[in-house]
Order: structure tokens, then sequence, then C-alpha cells
């Protein structure tokens, strides 16, 4: 019988799964498994530092709804990576990280790169497991992307020792168990809870849904676009839900919750997190709060008290309700929004237009939203950056505008722009970011050369890190580019920022569009104009 080693079973594993891409960096402890994969038709990403393997993993999440998979090597390899798999966990992607790891029987013997990987990454994953046996490599693998899906989504990590890795087992010693995460029976809702959610639905004055992560995991943007249709409540959505209902669709108030929520009398909110980008979930002029999440520990983790919390998946749970709640009068508030939401965007069209020098970030953000076309991705990244990217950015589909997480992560962008532009080639990607933020993963513009995609990098240069104004200075990030087989350019007038933003789009290749940008802009204004009668 033929013999297979634990690299060969780590990639046909991978490969049972579904996987198509690695985002890895190479190194000793995972060679086997680094030179197997190709041999299954799994393509190897290979960045420059595992940060953006673990970030452009997420982004692979993010992008297409389904895990991404980065793999390190042992020690520092996995140390790198640790950040970005905390990043997916607080925003609940799922993530598969498998690490290599110093012998088993090297333990405590002070081998190099030796340092407790498991200790390290059990309180940023949902799972965390180490393989002893060669033969159950696929086991495991099977086992990491059923926890990275099931309920709430999140990273998981999986760490094969170096000799275990190299061992080899006969084929047939071997159980492949497929791979069974697609057909996770969905969770749905006791019916009593949906006619109770109903009857305030219908009950409301000035109902309104917020939409988040939630909904994207579920694949549910169909669903919601049904229940939005047949029922005519307003939405708004947020985190991964961006563009699971298009923002230009009648009742879609894109990312504006605040202004929408603060309104609101009944508000059902559908997978989305009550942390401090949601503002805690405090509503003072609620009178009735409707939680959906697979989740049950985020029910009623909200400050204001929760009318009807349902513990379901989010598709199943919209679909329930679809059924169950008649078409409403929703007129009359909802020309109330548009009439507030034309009002806004009045006023965004004035900073669009403005002539000042330096250049107002609204308008770097607005210069790039014309160009883009729907299914275009836009990544958006740093501090200051993401104020005017937030509210000048719209979103289509779902996966197109991903951002910040809520562990506040900067420098990210281009992991998630990476994987964007692999998951959807032919279509443009634009990593907009803040100066500060470049400087983490700027590197990992030369892995957007070696795998030919023609990356948009716009740096909102405001000269310094905006938390307690540490000064950088003009830099010239824009001649950074030839080394990236691209071109930069610098802009320092507005009336210049159109032509060097369509050529960039337009060359093919990555592109750095280095933008002087007023450092103090004051933050737009416009988030609480509403107010409950």
């Amino acid at each position: 019988m033929a013999r297979v080693d634990g690299g060969m079973l780590a990639a046909r594993a991978l490969r049972d799964e579904g996987v198509t891409h690695l985002f890895a960096l190479g190194g000793g402890h995972i060679d086997p498994t680094w030179a197997a994969a190709p041999k299954v038709g799994i393509r190897r990403i290979d960045v420059r530092h595992e940060g953006a393997a673990a970030y452009a993993a997420e982004g692979w999440a993010l992008a297409t709804g389904e895990p991404g998979v980065c793999m390190v090597t042992a020690g520092p390899g996995l140390t790198n990576a640790v950040t970005g798999i905390a990043t997916s966990f607080t925003n609940g992607s799922p993530l598969v990280c498998i690490a290599g790891s110093a012998t088993v029987r090297g333990h405590d013997m002070g081998e190099v790169e030796t340092i407790d990987q498991l200790e390290i990454v059990q309180p940023v994953t949902k799972w965390a497991r180490r393989v002893f046996h060669v033969e159950r490599i696929p086991e495991y693998i099977a086992a990491a992307f059923k926890e990275a899906t099931t309920g709430r989504p999140g990273p998981v990590y999986l760490e094969i020792p170096i000799d275990v890795i190299h061992s080899d087992v006969e084929e047939s010693d071997v159980f492949f168990p497929g791979s069974h995460w697609r057909e996770q029976r969905a969770l749905a809702a006791p019916p009593a809870l949906i006619e109770q959610a109903a009857a305030l639905l219908q009950g409301a004055a000035r109902p309104a849904i917020v939409a988040g992560s939630g909904v994207w995991w579920s694949g549910g943007g169909a669903a919601l676009a049904a229940f939005v249709d047949h029922t005519g409540i307003p939405l708004v959505t947020r985190q991964a839900g961006r563009g699971v209902v298009p923002d230009d669709h009648p009742l879609c108030f894109g990312r504006d919750w605040s202004n929408v929520a603060h309104q609101a009398d009944v508000l059902l909110i559908v997978g989305t997190q009550s942390n401090y980008f949601f503002g805690y979930g405090l509503f003072p002029r609620l009178e009735h709060l409707i939680q959906v999440d697979i989740n049950p520990s985020e029910i009623g983790r909200t400050r204001t008290p929760v009318s009807v919390g349902i513990v379901g998946d989010a598709k199943t749970v919209l679909e329930q309700l679809r059924d169950a709640v008649p078409a409403l009068n929703t007129g009359d508030w909802v020309a109330r929004l548009r009439k507030q939401a034309d009002e806004i965007a009045a006023r965004k069209a004035e900073l669009a237009r403005s002539p000042q020098v330096p250049i107002h970030p609204y308008r770097v953000c607005a210069e790039i939203a014309a160009l883009l076309d729907r299914d275009d991705t836009v990544v958006t990244d740093g501090s200051n950056s993401l104020i005017w990217s937030n509210v000048a950015f719209q979103a289509y589909e779902g996966g197109r505008v991903p951002s910040m997480a809520p562990l506040g992560t900067i420098g990210h962008g281009i992991g998630y722009a990476l994987a964007a532009a692999l998951a959807r080639p032919g279509s443009r990607v634009a990593w907009v970011v803040g100066d500060g933020s470049f400087g983490f993963h700027a590197m990992e513009l030369d892995t957007a050369a070696r795998f030919d995609l023609p990356i948009v990098t716009v740096v909102m240069n405001n000269q310094g890190w905006s938390a307690g104004w540490i000064p950088l200075g003009v830099r010239h990030y824009e001649r950074l580019a030839p080394g990236f087989d691209g071109e930069g350019e610098l802009v320092e007038r507005p009336e210049d920022l159109r032509p060097a933003l369509e050529r960039a789009f337009a060359l093919g290749k990555p592109a750095i569009v280095n933008v002087l940008v007023e450092p103090a802009a004051e933050y737009f204004p416009g988030r609480y104009l509403g107010t409950a009668e």
C-alpha cells in the first residue's frame, strides 16, 4: 500500500473542505503542507508577514461568506498572526489557522521557535487543538471547519508539530471524514416567539431593522430583502451585513443606524453586536427591542431591555417573520427618514465639492466612490480616514465594503484587499488607508504585484497619527509603487485628484495615490439629525 506524509494528508483534507486559496508564509515547520498544497489544486498565496496571512484569510471569509485559511510556521510565525486571529474573533468571522510547532518529544527541551502556542491562542479562538498522530490530521481539519462555522462563526486553531507533519502512514489507515460544515442545520425560532415579535412590529408606528454580520454568514441577504419588501419596514446594515440589501434600495438607509434607531419605536436587530460601534445597544426612546442572534449570550447584552429575544439563524428567522408579519403602513415614516437622509446627502455633496487645500478627506472618498462600480470592493483602513470612508462609500452587494473590527485593528486592509482581488478576479479593489496604517503592512503590495493583483492604494495622508497627534510629516509613499511593478502619484490639489485616480484604476497594476488631506477635519455632522415626535 502507498504511504502518505502529514503534509499531503493536510492538503487533501483542506481540498475536501473546498479550500482553493491558502494564505501563508513558508517555514520549516510547515514545509510538507506547503509542498503538497499545489499538488492537490490549492493555490498558495505567500505573503510577506504572517499578520497579513491572517488578515487575508479573514478577508476571504468577508468576501465570499466561506471560511478563510491561513498557515503559519511555529513560534514567531504564530505570534505574528495573533492580531489577525483576534480580529476575526471579535468580528465573528470563520477563519481556520493551521500552525506548525516544535516536536512533540521536544517540548520543554528548549527547541528553536518554541512557545506555548495553544495557551496564546485559546483566548482569541473558538476552538484550539494540537494533533499528536499523523493519521488523525484529516479528522482534526474536518472538525476545525465545523467549529469555525457552527453557531456564531469565528476563528479556530490547529497545531501540527513538525515531527507529526513529517511522519508518514499507510494511506489505508487514514480516515477521511469529508466535508460536512455546509450541511449544518439552520436553527429556527419557536413559533411563539415569532408571533410575539410579529405582534410588536405590527403595532409599531416607526418600526426599523438593523441587520449585521449574522445575515451575511447565514446567507440571508435575499431573505432580508424579501422581508423588507413585503412589510415596508426601513432598515440599515452594518458590519459584514453591509450591502446584503443595497444601499440604494428604497427602504435601506445605508449604515446610518444611529439616526434610524434613535427615532424608531420598535427595533428589530438581527445578527449584530451591541458594542461601542452600536452605541452599546442603548436606545432611550425605544418602546420595544426585538433581538435575533445565533449566539445565546448575545441576547440581552444591550443597554435597552429586550422585549423578545430569539436565538436562531438569521436567514431562517427572517423567513419565519416574512410569513408572520403582513404589509405595514410605513409610508409616512419612511418618507420622514428619506427627507432626513436627503438633507444629510446635501451636506455631503457640499464637502465633496470642497476646493480647500489641503484636500478635505471627504472629497477624496467621494471622488473614489464616483469611479467605483457596484461590484467593486473598497477596503477602508485607519482611524481618521475611516470616519470619512464610513460616510462616503455605499454598499451594493455583500462582501464589498469590509471595514474595522470591534477590536479596533488597523493595518488589516491590505490583507482584506488581497483576498477580495483573488476571490473576484476582474473586479476592481481599492485600499483606502491612513498614512499611519499604511506603514503596518505596505510590503504586501509586493504580494499584490507577484500575484498580478491591480489593487489601487489611496493613502489619506494627514501627516501623522491622529491619536495624541504624533507627526509623521510629508512622506512620499507614492515612490514605493515602482518597486512593486506599479506607478504612484502625489496629489496636493483637489482638481488633480480625479485624473490621478482615473490613471490609477486604468493602470492594471498596483498603484499608489498619495493624497495630502486636511489634518484635522471636523467629524461629519448629521448622525442625530432626526428627533422622535
